[in-house]
């Protein structure tokens, strides 16, 4: 039923429910001193449309899993937001709207997933929406296959400005999302040539229509963005088009301000006298907060009427599955519990030398023949990096496919998988460690949001070599160190990575395994279960303990020979394996004490910045690392250029020691 009829044909009651949500909005922003009003009047007949006539939800079940999705990807228009969850009857109160962006409240600044019930991601950098949006129609095509689009039969809609678009992330992620036709996904462009510094014909020249065309999407044209028949109308024919859908929507920024259609009404909050003028023109009452009854009753009735029954509806058929099936639904669900596999199988090589990146590519293989709930894939580089779980490619025709042919778009890659994980999946994403930078923004993202995620990267160290210091990382270990919750793991040898993977799919946190491109040996000391507590002793000191040597990575070798040559000139020295100092810091002060006791002499070796370590020392002359970029030339060549010898280093020690 169509309830969102044009202007000129409608009672008061349909456009009464908009501007209801329009006045809430301004009221919101006024109240905070603080916010974005020009999308909140510009954009409230799309999201009204959506919400009233389209999306399909359960107030009472949020997180549904077969719910519709609906991302904000224009975050900053979070007041609009909160105004349609509370006008459509999700548990939020006036009190709630009133403490919009105040410290502690469930209305922050931007939408921010698990704080706001109704809000499907966090979002805010422009650009992180629409590309994450794209992992969730992945994530409905991929689980409508495994369990029946009677299980699985959702939409993701998006409400996007030109920022949005104007990102590149944004253009990585709808490329491939046409690639794969994903008809799922619909896009409402809110059109209204103004971004935050002024015109948007400042910045811009691109043809839209053409540009999504190119990348084989449909595209419809709504030239008033006032005429509700018209938006649901193009909602309509985007459900029925075979490939993702973008609507632009042309609107007004600032819709009825005396500022309206300028940069003026972005993101400033408006004044008493236009606030009052305004809600005049919408035949609003000018009393803060003041909601019509009739119009909030109406809205929350139309979304009964065709939400009524979905969710119960849906749990008959989830009680048709067979058991096995019932119980990979449940664990979907749970996504955020410990996940035990039972049979993790490893191969050791009988040369006893392998790459922690072809370790990883075993037992990631391993876990996932264990599991269907993980996929995932690389940025064009799963040769290199072995972040690849079989030969089955998620396509328009293979819906069941795991791995994701990325290509070469790091950033879209890291948000896809941050979209996928909201629908319950474990994704995984690959690339050089050096090139994490290009997906950092998303990976923060996954921090916020804490998604278990698995990211990938290998390549760890400038003894990458030939390829020179635009291929090998130095400062990236210190960036992802730094940041908050997120995991970081960077193991010796199998063992270790197998120990990563454990701790991993037991903490559901998100993560980041560094892995070499070296061949390393296996070490008969390495611990598995070890590694969830982020460090344990290597090897021991002889005699009374004088001083304490960490490494991880492939350095653990070199680490290993110093250690020996230290022990033999009868220093009493204890080798230190920190594959995760993200998880070392977590144990208790008395487990840290016993492994670094805080009145020895510390000593690191890492060819790495120096600045993940000055927690454990700052002496001069005690971090062997790298504060420079690399080189060109051959592992050898770098070692010994940068003098991590351990000969060398051996020396140096002795002589800080006496």
């Amino acid at each position: 039923m169509n309830i969102l009829k044009k202007e000129n044909s409608l009672g008061s009651i349909d456009k009464k429910i908009i501007d209801n949500i329009r006045g809430l909005s301004i009221d919101i922003i006024d109240n905070a001193k603080s916010g974005h009003p020009g999308i909140a009047l510009g954009a409230a007949p799309i999201i009204t449309t959506v919400y009233a006539n389209h999306l399909r939800f359960s107030k009472e079940k949020p997180q549904w899993v077969n719910r519709d999705r609906f991302i904000l990807s224009a975050g900053h228009g979070s007041s609009l937001l909160y105004s349609i969850l509370y006008m459509a009857g999700f548990d939020l109160s006036l009190d709630d709207l009133k403490s919009f962006r105040k410290l502690s409240s469930i209305t922050p600044g931007h939408p921010e997933y698990g704080i706001t019930p109704g809000v499907d991601m966090s979002t805010g950098p422009l650009g992180q929406g629409i590309a994450s949006a794209v992992g969730m129609a992945i994530g409905e095509e991929y689980l409508s296959n495994y369990f029946g689009k009677n299980i699985f039969d959702y939409y993701t809609y998006v409400l996007c400005g030109d920022g949005d678009l104007m990102e590149g992330v944004s253009y990585e992620a709808c490329s491939l999302a046409g690639k794969l036709g994903l008809n799922k996904l619909i896009v409402l462009y809110d059109s209204n040539d103004v971004t935050l510094d002024g015109k948007l014909s400042n910045s811009s020249i691109e043809n839209v229509k053409l540009r999504f065309e190119s990348m084989n999407w449909n595209y419809l044209l709504v030239n008033d963005g006032e005429d509700t028949g018209l938006i649901d109308d193009a909602i309509v024919k985007a459900k029925n088009s075979d490939k993702p859908t973008l609507i632009e929507i042309k609107t007004v920024i600032g819709k009825f301000s005396k500022n309206q259609g300028t940069s003026k009404v972005h993101g400033s909050p408006l004044d008493i006298e236009d606030i009052k003028t305004i809600k005049e023109k919408l035949n609003l009452r000018d009393i803060p907060f003041s909601v019509s009854s009739e119009a909030m009753d109406s809205f929350r009735n139309l979304i009964q009427e065709r939400n009524d029954n979905l969710y119960e509806d849906w749990e008959k058929e989830v009680n048709q599955l067979d058991e096995v099936k019932k119980e990979e639904l449940l664990s979907l669900m749970n996504h955020q519990e410990p996940l035990k596999i039972k049979d993790i199988y490893y191969e050791i090589p009988e040369e006893g030398m392998e790459s922690t990146r072809v370790s990883s590519g075993k037992i990631l293989k391993s876990i996932a023949n264990n599991y269907p709930f993980i996929i995932g894939g690389s940025a064009d580089v799963a040769s290199s990096t072995y972040a690849k779980i079989d030969d089955s490619d998620f396509s328009i025709d293979n819906r069941g496919g795991r791995n994701i042919n990325f290509g070469i778009r790091e950033h879209a890659m890291a948000c896809i998988c941050n979209g996928l994980a909201l629908t319950g999946l474990t994704p995984f994403a690959s690339t050089f460690f050096s090139f994490s930078d290009y997906l950092k923004p998303a990976l923060r993202m996954s921090a916020l949001m804490n998604l278990p995620i698995i990211y990938i990267f290998t390549h760890d160290s400038i003894t990458v070599g030939e390829d020179g210091p635009t291929h090998q990382p130095v400062e990236q270990l210190a960036m992802l160190r730094s940041t908050p919750n997120i995991d970081i793991y960077r193991p010796m040898d199998a063992n270790e990575v197998l120990g990563s993977y454990k701790t991993i799919l037991k903490t559901r946190t998100p993560s980041a395994l560094i892995l070499s491109r070296n061949k390393v040996e296996l070490n008969s000391n390495t611990k598995v279960n070890e590694v969830q507590k982020g460090a344990y002793i290597l090897k021991e000191e002889h005699g009374e303990l004088e001083a304490i040597l960490i490494s991880c990575g492939e350095e653990m070798e070199i680490a290993s020979q110093v250690h020996q040559i230290l022990t033999e000139r009868g220093i009493a020295i204890r080798l230190v394996s920190m594959p995760s100092n993200t998880l070392f810091e977590k144990q208790s002060k008395k487990y840290q004490e016993s492994i670094i006791p805080s009145d020895k002499e510390v000593f690191v070796i890492e060819l790495s910045s120096s600045y993940s370590w000055y927690k454990y020392t700052n002496k001069e002359g005690h971090l062997f690392t790298i504060d420079h970029f690399g080189d060109s030339g051959n592992k050898d060549e770098l070692l010994e250029k940068y003098e991590f010898d351990p000969r060398i280093i051996a020396d140096k020690i002795e002589k800080l020691l006496k």
